[in-house]
């Protein structure tokens, strides 16, 4: 019995922390998900066939662990290893898709925020990417003040989300009344927070218990 509550304390505390992390999000804007669907889409296709095959060692030593170990830890280690497969189908997704493409997609969740700009010019931070790049896609769609490169978790605290190169926009405005983030961390967090359900069929087809 003790072991049991233990797990729906976790359950309650994982459950807690991905509440957090929607508000959170939700606090800053409202951002539709469904901007992605076809990428989502052809990354849940391409994981049913890859990431399933490619995991087959890893489930099978997954369930073997399961049988031997306590269940509090058995249940920690369900939950790493979903979330680290979900993190690498993601960064695998966007290191096929070219800055170029990737700059188009965080540009689109921009628009939801035009009119807090107030029509005033922009400071553009960016990592990842090149300034000719940002330059080109940044500055068809607004009046831009000055691009300045940055880091990653410099200027705005981000989780990496199991991003190897993570990849990201801030827009501010000239009176620097208003932050925009664009990042591909953000984006991802958004997704999973949306469709984890999905995600979790799509990488292990039902194999393993939620």
């Amino acid at each position: 019995m003790e072991e049991l509550r233990s797990i729906e304390v976790l359950d309650k505390e994982i459950q807690a922390d991905a509440r957090k992390k929607a508000e959170k999000i939700l606090e800053k804007a409202e951002v539709d998900c469904n901007l992605l669907l076809a990428g989502v889409d052809e990354l849940v296709e391409k994981s049913k066939t890859e990431i399933l095959k490619k995991n087959d060692a890893k489930i099978a030593a997954f369930e073997k662990d399961q049988a031997a170990a306590l269940p509090l830890e058995k249940e920690r280690f369900k939950v790493s290893f979903i979330q680290n497969a979900i993190n690498k189908a993601f960064d695998d997704y966007f290191k096929k898709l070219s800055d170029e493409k990737i700059l188009e997609i965080l540009l689109k969740k921009a628009e939801s925020y035009v009119a807090s700009f107030n029509s005033q010019k922009l400071n553009v931070a960016f990592y990842g990417f090149s300034e000719q790049g940002v330059k080109k896609t940044i500055g068809k769609a607004f009046s831009v003040l000055a691009y300045t490169e940055t880091e990653f978790n410099k200027i705005i605290v981000e989780n990496n989300e199991g991003l190897s190169i993570p990849k990201g926009v801030i827009l501010e405005t000239e009176d620097k009344s208003v932050r925009v983030r664009l990042t591909i961390s953000e984006l991802i967090s958004q997704i999973q927070d949306k469709y984890r359900a999905e995600l979790f069929e799509a990488l292990f087809g039902g194999r393993l218990s939620k």
